[in-house]
């Protein structure tokens, strides 16, 4: 068992749980009451905070096999993790939004490092 995949699998864990629960009181939830916004963009948000749920939690999974031996599971996690922090760390500063606003990208340079560390290091 590798250890340091294993707590980039947890740590993916947490921010799944974190933004199931947290996201989805302070956006999940007031954006589907939202009757300000037309259907299409209301629902089609919505749909999009289900997608990353569901992409959280499969990099938390792929992670968890990659530290349990299954290497091409753990890149698979990996890259999850490098896509999700680079996007989130270049979208504030695109929208002109301070990393206050939207920190989430910085939430998995960590994820990134342990599962590098855990698969090269």
């Amino acid at each position: 068992m590798n250890v340091f995949l294993l707590s980039a699998a947890a740590l993916a864990a947490v921010w799944t749980l974190v933004h199931g629960i947290v996201g989805g009181r302070q956006c999940a939830r007031p954006l589907a009451a939202d009757q300000q916004l037309i259907p299409v963009v209301r629902e089609t948000v919505l749909l999009c905070w289900h997608l990353v749920t569901g992409a959280l939690a499969l990099m938390a999974l792929f992670l968890c096999l990659g530290a349990f031996g299954r290497t091409d599971m753990a890149l698979a996690g990996i890259l999850l993790a490098a896509v999700t922090a680079g996007i989130g760390i270049a979208v504030p500063p695109l929208r002109g939004v301070s990393y206050g606003v939207l920190p989430q990208g910085w939430l998995f340079v960590p994820v990134v490092l342990l599962a590098a560390w855990g698969l090269w290091g």
